[in-house]
């Protein structure tokens, strides 16, 4: 009874969760649970301006309809309301990279840390990583990981993490058991402990990264981590929903991608079990103060090399 209940859900449900599962994809390999059934909503969200970048590092175009190894961004970016009064535009405070093999059934993901020392793509500075995002959006902040990995990356997916209380606020709050023990923006977070919270409550404990306890940015990640699958578990249970055009007018506002909507279905149908065999890597290096008087991670080089073997040989590029 039960699954014949998922199968005849409202077609805006899963609408609702197939965006949540796109932009999630790197965190926690959902997409294998539902895809877009609406083509309206998810021309909000595709965005045409990328429609055709292809990476310059590919000697042949890859697609999710051909079943070849892909890889895909996703930036987690602020909305800073002074930064955009004056032009400065958004900076991507989480960034990550998965790569998918559908021959392999496996995944690989690795989260790249805002402060990373590296080269902007076209402007020719050196500079933390997550700048790019905001001198030249998703296409420059693409590029601009893909040349500091020297990997391909075929698509990105783009999430204003603001927009997320919203979300919250209309699905009727999260449920989130905290790691950590820390305080933000007035809300006090003891590990072990569960919260029931709202979307401000939510914003603050996956934003915390220099309180005493938060865990610096390995801690904010993994906190972001589970609000992206708080609201998606909330979605699946199906009786927190009640207003469904409100929730997908602040996804398609809130959620951008380069990957065309005729390739969403061959995504959910081939790469399920890559999402699912998800291996966390990681890129160890240390922060330290430079003569700019910035902090900056730099990466140890042993850890950067073996990265981008092991990100590399599950595109079948090595």
């Amino acid at each position: 009874m039960k699954r014949t209940e998922k199968r005849r859900m409202h077609p805006a449900i899963k609408v609702l969760l197939a965006l949540i599962l796109i932009s999630v994809i790197v965190f926690a390999g959902l997409i294998a649970y539902v895809y877009f059934q609406l083509k309206g909503t998810a021309g909000q969200v595709f965005d045409d301006d990328f429609s055709n970048a292809t990476s310059e590092l590919r000697e042949t175009d890859v697609s999710f309809r051909n079943g070849d190894p892909v890889s895909v961004v996703l930036f987690g970016t602020d909305d800073d309301q002074d930064r955009n009064a004056s032009g400065m535009g958004q900076r991507s405070d989480t960034i990550m990279v998965v790569t998918l093999n559908p021959n392999t059934d496996e995944g690989k993901i690795v989260s790249i840390p805002r402060d990373t020392r590296t080269e902007i793509a076209d402007r020719g500075t050196v500079e933390k990583i997550n700048h790019a995002y905001a001198y030249g959006g998703p296409d420059m902040a693409k590029r601009t990981v893909e040349n500091f990995l020297d990997l391909p990356i075929d698509h990105f997916v783009s999430i204003n993490m603001d927009g997320f209380t919203t979300i919250i606020d209309e699905i009727g709050g999260v449920t989130i058991t905290s790691q950590d023990t820390f305080q933000q923006s007035g809300y006090q977070f003891t590990a072990g402990e569960t919260y029931e919270m709202d979307g401000d409550m939510a914003l603050a404990f996956s934003r915390s990264r220099k309180s005493e306890g938060a865990g610096g940015d390995s801690g904010r990640q993994h906190r972001q981590q589970q609000v992206v699958q708080g609201i998606a578990q909330e979605i699946m249970s199906l009786q927190t929903i009640t207003n469904f055009n409100s929730v997908l007018n602040v996804l398609s506002d809130n959620v951008k991608t380069d990957i065309p909507f005729g390739e969403l279905n061959a995504l959910r149908s081939d790469y399920q079990e890559a999402a699912k065999n998800m291996e966390r890597l990681t890129l160890e290096g240390t922060d330290q103060r430079l003569d700019d008087g910035l902090w900056y991670f730099l990466p140890n080089d042993e850890s950067y090399n073996q990265l981008r073997r092991e990100l590399r040989e599950n595109l079948e590029l090595e």
